[in-house]
């Protein structure tokens, strides 16, 4: 049993308390957690406050290492002094948050080598303004996005939600799908749906959370689909094997249970696939009957893999982010440019995959209008045909 579990970093930005009867309450909306009970939010909680613990008794040991060496570090102040200047400086050039975790998807970054291609500079010309000029009657879904975690790294809680909207998407926007793939955030993602009504819902389990995935997980999923109708999908899931972090059998036992359960249930598929287009093919020809409605989410494969799925799949669909504005996303350009704009979605994928030229913060809905018109440049066809086309096929997938 832990006791006095410290208000933990990563937990206290949604507003997260974990005091001493370990009893968890978050603030505002979600009510009380028995700590015993949710072992989901348990193991997370062991993780963290594991890390912790090693983190204060190493803090103890150097506080008394610098307590015999109190000599040594008051001679050294003026140079820390002068450090710290520095270093203040520095900051205050950071002037909006950094979304330093690049996503499950990003192209970026340690590709296999196989992946790697020269960049053709001369192919590299997308206009990427900061405001999009759009129609005024204009609109569009963001057709996958984590609105929990876009709030969690703005040090917001749910309830800020519409204020946020309000401050950050153009009044083009319309709807938006929060997409729930980790057990803990079930409840989060329960509570969005419920108090705004331009938020529907899909829920899965994402492959790096596979080897988690058992019945009483799936009983939860199976519930929302069933009781809910703004569960409007069943995912993200799928197979990683860049990533890796659970193993490729726990991946690919998740994600065949969830596609017949999807399939009973006749939901609509979120898909994510990354380094395993041969195995995440295979499953989907194996599992799921030809006509059945599937996004494909956050595409960075080939074109080629792009032409076998929309030749198997005639209801499918593939979303593209802000990950095309990349300067070295030349090949995920190319499978825009292959794919018909009648089997385009547009995703965001928040707080992950911010377009130019707000890349390096954090992305949320607001940035629809740079992935559309990114669309237009490569595709050379108008933004409004853009706007409007996306938004019918993603009606079409999820009925909304």
């Amino acid at each position: 049993m832990i006791k006095n579990v410290r208000l933990l970093k990563t937990i206290s930005k949604t507003s997260f308390i974990c005091n001493n009867n370990n009893n968890i309450k978050y603030n505002k909306f979600i009510g009380n957690y028995n700590y015993n009970n949710n072992k989901y939010l348990n193991n997370f909680i062991r993780k963290m406050s594991t890390t912790n613990t090693n983190t204060t008794n190493s803090n103890i040991n150097n506080n008394n290492n610098n307590n015999n060496n109190n000599n040594n570090n008051n001679n050294n102040n003026n140079n820390n002094n002068n450090n710290n200047n520095n270093n203040n400086q520095k900051q205050k050039q950071q002037q909006k948050p950094k979304n330093n975790d690049k996503g499950c998807c990003d192209p970026s970054g340690n590709q296999p080598k196989s992946k790697q291609k020269p960049i053709d500079n001369s192919k590299v010309k997308l206009n990427t303004p900061k405001v999009v000029d759009m129609a005024e009657d204009a609109k569009y879904i963001d057709s996958h996005v984590h609105v929990d975690q876009i709030l969690i790294r703005l040090n917001k809680t749910l309830t800020d939600f519409p204020q946020f909207k309000q401050e950050n998407f153009p009044k083009q926007f319309e709807k938006l799908i929060q997409v729930c793939c980790d057990p803990v955030s079930i409840e989060y993602a329960d509570f969005l749906i419920e108090n705004n009504e331009c938020i529907y819902g899909a829920y899965g389990v994402h492959p790096h959370n596979a080897k988690e995935y058992n019945d009483e997980i799936e009983q939860k999923l199976i519930e929302r689909m069933k009781s809910n109708p703004k569960v409007v999908a069943w995912g993200e899931m799928g197979l990683d094997y860049f990533y890796n972090k659970s193993s490729n059998h726990d991946q690919i036992n998740a994600f065949s249970r969830q596609l017949k359960q999807a399939v009973k249930l006749g939901k609509p598929l979120v898909i994510h696939s990354r380094e395993a287009e041969e195995d995440t093919l295979r499953l989907l020809k194996e599992f799921v009957p030809v006509d059945h409605k599937i996004h494909i989410h956050c595409f960075t494969s080939t074109s080629d893999f792009a032409k076998q799925l929309l030749d198997h799949f005639p209801n499918l669909c593939i979303g593209f982010t802000g990950c095309i504005t990349f300067r070295n996303s030349q090949s995920i350009r190319d499978s825009v440019e292959a794919v018909p704009i009648e089997r385009i979605l547009l995703e965001t994928d928040g707080p992950y995959m911010t377009p130019e030229p707000f890349r390096g913060q954090i992305a949320h809905s607001g940035h629809i209008p740079m992935v559309a018109n990114a669309i237009s440049q490569i595709k050379n066809i108008p933004l409004d045909q853009v706007l409007k086309q996306c938004r019918e096929n993603t009606t079409k997938i999820y009925g909304i």
